[in-house]
């Protein structure tokens, strides 16, 4: 059986390599249906990306054991796709090294979170609490996404746990 730490890592490797295809799909489309107002957790297809980008940035950020260096050429303005996807790229690099540098003994160590931006009191937050969390809100926006592109008729980059675990090796094929 898989350790916590081995879980968290399988989830955030998940998660890595199938949030390229939230960015590819969306791409396809007219740049009006990426920016369109859906009355959504966030306006519209980009922003909801670009909120599951801050989540990640935000958090992992406080539960790393290393300064994450600044991201570049921060803008104030809309996303775009080619933001996006340069955001990702710093964003899953660090998420890397947070995974790698990752022990047992980090999960029970606390980071602070203060009143305001979506918490309305100070608070201690263990660093295993954040992860999951983290785990939660990117199922949440993923599935947002995907019945949003099912509303313009694109069929959004589904990829199950099951099928990501069988394709990188972690489930098996039974015996011959």
């Amino acid at each position: 059986m898989d350790s916590e730490l081995e879980l968290i890592r399988g989830w955030f490797a998940y998660f890595a390599d199938t949030r390229r295809g939230y960015l590819e799909t969306p791409a396809k489309l007219p740049p009006a249906e990426l920016t369109r107002d859906r009355g959504a957790s966030y306006p519209s297809l980009l922003d909801i990306f670009a909120h599951s980008q801050g989540a990640l940035y935000f958090w992992m950020k406080d539960c790393a054991t290393f300064p994450f260096p600044p991201q570049e050429d921060e803008s104030d303005g809309p996303p775009t796709i080619d933001a996006l996807k340069k955001d990702e790229t710093y964003i899953q690099t660090q998420i890397q090294r947070v995974m790698a540098e990752l022990t047992e003994a980090d999960f029970s160590r606390t980071i602070t979170r203060v009143k305001g931006r979506g918490s309305d009191h100070d608070c201690q937050v263990p660093v295993r609490d954040a992860l999951w969390h983290l785990v939660e809100e990117e199922l949440q926006h993923r599935g947002e996404l995907n019945a949003l592109l099912w509303q313009l008729d694109v069929n959004p980059p589904v990829v199950s746990w099951v099928k990501w675990a069988h394709t990188v090796g972690r489930i098996k094929d039974p015996p011959s």
